[in-house]
């Protein structure tokens, strides 16, 4: 179950679950350009503050529980980097985020590229594969693997905080997340 936060700093991650952040605006976002999980651009000025800026509502909102997160990011460099910058911003060892294959955004082959309007109203939402891309389904399954491993790392003293891409956030029940959108997940019973 997704649960969307109106103030995302202003609540405890569920126990068991998870904290997930969608990276901040990368070079393709602000071109309104495709790009999955096989491409790699950086972030913007824009999703440097953006990271920033999540920094600071998970502090207004986990008062006294920085220490506990347990960084977790895909390995692409926007999501990295957005959680580099969420730990230095929390004072926490940036070199401690664990780097997590699975969460990495689908991989989208050929409509890497393609103007954002197009590549989801006439391929993406027809549930199309992408020539040289994944599957939603293969993708759909290592996602839930990873969700279900985080989910398992939070306890009292440890909360995981996930950082990947909005396609890994729509795997996980959020259709539509805006680059830095903070949410809790928690696994179905």
């Amino acid at each position: 179950m997704t649960v969307p936060l109106a103030d995302p700093g202003a609540a405890r991650p569920p126990v068991p679950g998870f904290l997930f952040v969608r990276h901040g605006e990368s070079t393709d976002n602000a071109g309104k350009i495709r790009s999955g999980g096989d491409a790699d651009p950086l972030l913007t000025e824009t999703g440097m503050r953006q990271a920033r800026e999540v920094a600071r509502r998970l502090e207004q909102g986990l008062p006294g529980r920085i220490g506990g997160l347990a960084l977790i990011a895909s390995p692409l460099c926007r999501t990295r980097e957005t959680a580099r910058i969420i730990a230095v911003e929390l004072g926490l060892d940036p070199e401690g985020t664990e780097v997590w294959e699975d969460f990495r955004e689908r991989r989208l082959g050929e409509w890497n590229g393609l103007p954002v309007d197009e590549a989801s109203q006439r391929l993406i939402r027809s549930g199309a594969t992408p020539p040289g891309g994944e599957t939603v389904e293969v993708f759909r399954a290592r996602v839930m693997k990873a969700a279900r491993r985080a989910a398992l790392l939070a306890r009292e003293d440890r909360h995981p905080l996930v950082v990947s891409s909005r396609g890994v956030g729509w795997i996980l029940g959020w259709p539509d997340m805006p680059n830095a959108t903070v949410f809790t997940w928690q696994p179905p019973p």
